[in-house]
């Protein structure tokens, strides 16, 4: 058996492919959920500065089924002891918006929560994890086993690339 060049080109396209498998997922988890380790860090160390929001969505799209399904989100301020002033957005969250958000006339004061050492880094006080078992648990655990079930594609893909490159280096079996 001659060991082409087109033979180790498919394998490098296979080990690129898993590649790009698996960084597109980390990439999209990453877009969709956060970084965990910003909520971990809140958990620890946030401070808490009031805040108002100012602003709130609502929004109605037609379900698979015809239901109709809501999406909300809240567009919040706070000042910090320096002065400093953060405007944030809340991710789009499914359900109804609550009652007094609906037609917001005026600034509905809220607490922040927020990194000293980062104040862009912050969340609405009760949104997210509370407590280090409840992140071990949704983020670490749940978040983990989601992360690798939609990454094993990208993984297989690897572990082919590189086991067709090593038969191919290693030449026709006796």
């Amino acid at each position: 058996m001659v060991t082409t060049g087109y033979q180790i080109g498919d394998s490098v396209k296979t080990l690129l492919c898993g590649f790009l498998w698996i960084l597109g997922v980390c990439w999209f988890w990453y877009y969709v959920a956060g970084n965990p380790l910003d909520e971990l860090a809140l958990i620890r160390r946030a401070q808490v500065a009031p805040g108002f929001i100012v602003d709130t969505w609502e929004d109605v799209e037609d379900g698979d089924r015809g239901q109709a399904t809501w999406f909300h989100g809240a567009t919040y301020t706070y000042h910090i002891p320096d002065g400093r002033e953060f405007t944030q957005s809340t991710k789009s969250t499914s359900g109804r918006l609550k009652e007094e958000f609906q037609d917001l006339q005026r600034p509905y004061p809220v607490e922040v929560e927020y990194l000293p050492d980062n104040p862009a880094v912050n969340r609405i006080k009760g949104d997210g994890c509370a407590s280090i078992t409840e992140w071990l648990w949704r983020k670490v655990g749940l978040g983990g086993l989601l992360l690798a079930l939609f990454a094993s594609p990208g993984i297989v893909l690897l572990r082919n690339g590189v086991r067709d490159i090593k038969r191919i280096k290693q030449g026709p079996s006796c």
